[in-house]
């Protein structure tokens, strides 16, 4: 269907004018231009359009192209499926032709000449746009000799306007589906010296831009954003018809072929109801791996009687999965549509109504007549559930139906039940694009005024300690087995349960009246050891990693752990109530110990935003730059007030010290499942004669007594090279209470808490000096 401006929505003609406008004001106040600080060259200015799929990003962008006057658009993205879309839609006949100039030449990067290349090069009026995803620019396999000498000169050299055969005309970088995009991706596109960088997408900016925006700190930067951001409010694309109203979410505690039924039973409501009109909907079945597409086929064709000519398998490596697939499965029947490569868009067009996919549904495929989805495997990722969904979102025509059902799409799956709140509001959230958006600048740029290093005046390393179960694996074994009975029969038994909650896309709000929930006869079932397994591993990663769990690998074939269970059992409630007892005991056996293998080097450390100039007093002295004498490094900044006051006091010692920075310096490991965090990094390090102190004056630890008695117990690990000690340091005064937790009395003064031979010590005092002087004697 042919779009023209008269046919475009308020919302696209509006943020289309916005960008235009933004692009020709530039570099004219409110917007700032950038230089290179080693170069002097300025750099891109940095737009962007935030919008949802399905909003009409490519006319919006277009329209936007149409205003540039002489130009070239490279128009690039990482998915060629993108590409493809907008090759034909952006040339001769196609749906957005009619939003460019006359005669505005479109090219394919892959597919243009020498003399197509002199001619763009050459030419110093009218718009010219060249397509191609981002992987065509690599220097390492540079297939289209993109890079290769040419004379004097590279083809990549003249899109860049250097030599006497450079572009005549302003550059203009468009990348689609930018959340895609990479800091080494980026940069190779800003050697083309383009204009500005037109990005566009509904997800925060990618890595490695930052530098590209004025501003001296993380706060201007993310104010300078939001002020070269054009945002389409995701409600008014609802409104407008684009986009369908409602999502329905199917949480589905029933057996797999229950829930492959459960959404071709809707997909077959739908299509009766698009008959009057000849259409037929889609339904997609997104799967992990190839044997399970082929387990989901063999049930499609053989439970559900769906005919194979209509199911297009989409996934890689058919024949060889057939070879573990049933035996018994009419294989003959199946069509491989990834191994005919047949691209997504035609599967629609060649009469295939039921689509089996794996991870190339994520390659830039959305089709509006797509209604239903089912999402195989139990406990599937929540982010991924929801990163699914914007797939399914664009209304046929871009017009609102009579019948709200097919303004509608419809989602199953199956996670665990206090799992499914959170789908509902991931969802949400990959719907939101209006939030205000913190730019990290750390470690992004080594240039002045943004950061620089404090160099280390000479070589320190400090022992690695580790997490620890205990050598004899069989005791956590036993922690599993003892609190897992031999269910009876009927407590292993649940029927099947279908909740349903809607989201009113027009609000992005659950809508509490159309939530239910049905019983039905069958019922998904899963072993106690993966179900425990996967609730453990959910509280703390650190149960069951890649390369196994904490316990056994014979556990699990025990035939307590071996029994069947089923969602919303009396056995699975039992386990759940179960978890606490389980985790408090593994806790028991959770240490630490030394690592002899690793330590860690102490690093240069990063100055943000060194000696800042703000009118705003509390961040010119954050930011502001302090020498210190005995420290490993000669300056730090990033301090707050009661920091400052304890790195004066560090460095009267005359002992050796050191600022630790949060994340990526030293850190101990918190031996304590479940607390929401895995490391714990103190604020300082000082070195004593006797030991290593890692002093915290934040105290954020101090209310968990499990979390503060354990990190303090490193003490007492052995073969440490150092002893390594911690201190909780806070302001006002604490005693050791009656439960010896430390209790407050009042503002005043300062407290220290250590550990002593006799046990936790909470000691107060007005002078901060006086209390670390006693911590080192």
């Amino acid at each position: 269907m042919q779009i023209t401006r008269d046919t475009l929505k308020p919302f696209q003609l509006r943020a289309a004018g916005e960008l235009s406008q933004m692009l020709a004001t530039y570099p004219g106040p409110p917007f700032k231009r950038q230089f290179d600080q080693d170069t002097g060259e300025p750099l891109p200015f940095l737009c962007r359009l935030r919008a949802i799929t399905g909003s009409g990003k490519t006319p919006m962008l277009a329209l936007c192209a149409s205003n540039l006057g002489n130009a070239i658009v490279l128009w690039t993205t990482n998915r060629g499926a993108v590409i493809s879309q907008t090759l034909a839609n952006l040339s001769a006949g196609g749906n957005y032709a009619s939003l460019l100039p006359e005669n505005t030449q479109i090219y394919e990067l892959s597919e243009m000449t020498t003399g197509d290349w002199n001619d763009v090069c050459t030419a110093k009026t009218g718009l010219t746009i060249i397509l191609s995803t981002v992987a065509l620019f690599n220097r390492d396999g540079d297939v289209l000799n993109i890079h290769k000498e040419r004379g004097d000169t590279t083809y990549w050299q003249m899109l860049a306007g250097d030599g006497l055969e450079g572009r005549s005309r302003d550059l203009y970088i468009v990348y689609d589906e930018a959340h895609g995009g990479t800091k080494a991706q980026f940069s190779r596109l800003t050697e083309l010296k383009p204009r500005a960088f037109l990005l566009a997408s509904a997800s925060e900016l990618p890595e490695g831009l930052s530098n590209l925006l004025p501003g001296r700190n993380s706060e201007e930067k993310s104010e300078a954003l939001q002020k070269q951001t054009v945002v389409v409010p995701t409600s008014e694309v609802v409104e407008a018809g684009l986009l369908k109203t409602r999502l329905y979410l199917v949480d589905c505690n029933t057996t797999r072929l229950d829930a492959l039924r459960e959404a071709n039973n809707k997909w077959i409501e739908l299509s009766k109801k698009l008959q009057i009109i000849s259409e037929q909907p889609i339904i997609c079945f997104v799967v992990n791996s190839t044997i399970a597409g082929l387990e989901v086929w063999d049930s499609l064709v053989q439970n559900l009687r769906v005919d194979p000519g209509r199911i297009a398998v989409h996934l890689a490596n058919v024949d060889k999965a057939m070879l573990e697939a049933n035996p018994n499965a009419p294989w003959t029947q199946l069509i491989d549509t990834h191994k005919a490569k047949k691209s997504p868009e035609a599967l629609r067009q060649d009469g295939y109504t039921h689509l089996i996919w794996n991870l190339s549904l994520r390659e830039g495929w959305d089709e509006p007549w797509a209604y239903v989805a089912y999402l195989d495997g139990t406990g599937k990722s929540l982010t991924d559930i929801s990163q699914k969904i914007g797939r399914f979102l664009r209304q046929p025509n871009a017009q609102p139906f009579d019948d709200g059902d097919l303004n509608s799409a419809y989602f199953y799956f199956n996670v665990p039940d206090e799992d499914f709140a959170n789908v509902v509001q991931n969802t949400q959230a990959e719907l939101a694009n209006q939030g205000y958006e913190i730019i990290s600048i750390e470690g992004t740029s080594n240039r002045p005024n943004t950061s620089r290093e404090s160099s280390l005046k000479h070589p320190v390393s400090v022992p690695k300690v580790a997490e620890f179960f205990g050598e004899d694996l069989d005791v956590l074994d036993q922690i599993l087995i003892n609190n897992v009975p031999l269910f009876a029969t009927e407590d292993l038994k649940a029927p099947g349960r279908v909740s349903t909650r809607v989201i009113d896309m027009r609000r992005n709000e659950e809508d509490g009246s159309l939530r239910k929930e049905e019983r039905r006869e069958d019922n998904a079932e899963i072993s106690v050891w993966d179900y425990l397994i996967g609730r453990l591993s959910a509280i703390d990663a650190r149960v069951a990693r890649k390369n196994g769990t904490c316990f056994t690998s014979f556990v699990k074939d025990h035939p307590r752990l071996k029994q069947k269970m089923q969602a919303g059992s009396p056995a699975m409630a039992m386990l759940n109530f179960s978890l606490s007892t389980i985790i408090k005991q593994l806790n028991d056996e959770f240490r630490l110990e030394y690592e002899p293998d690793q330590v860690y080097q102490v690093k240069p450390f990063n100055l943000v935003s060194p000696d800042l100039q703000t009118d705003d007093n509390n961040k010119r002295e954050r930011y502001r730059v302090r020498k210190y004498t005995n420290a490993l490094h000669e300056e730090y900044n990033g301090l707050n007030p009661f920091e400052v006051k304890l790195a004066d006091v560090l460095d009267e010692l005359g002992l050796e010290w050191c600022r630790n920075p949060s994340k990526i310096g030293y850190s101990i490991p918190i031996p304590e499942i479940g607390e929401g965090t895995v490391n714990f990094y103190p604020d300082f390090l000082l070195w004593s004669k006797k030991s290593l102190w890692a002093i915290d004056p934040k105290g954020s630890h101090l209310m968990n007594d499990a979390i503060r008695t354990k990190l303090m117990g490193v003490s007492d690990v052995e073969d440490l090279p150092i002893k390594i000690r911690i201190a909780f340091l806070v302001e006002g005064e604490y005693v050791t209470g009656t439960d010896n937790r430390p209790k407050y009395l009042g503002k005043q003064g300062y407290s220290l808490i250590f550990k002593q031979s006799t046990g936790v010590k909470v000691k107060p005092s007005l002078s901060l000096a006086t209390l670390i002087s006693d911590l080192i004697k």
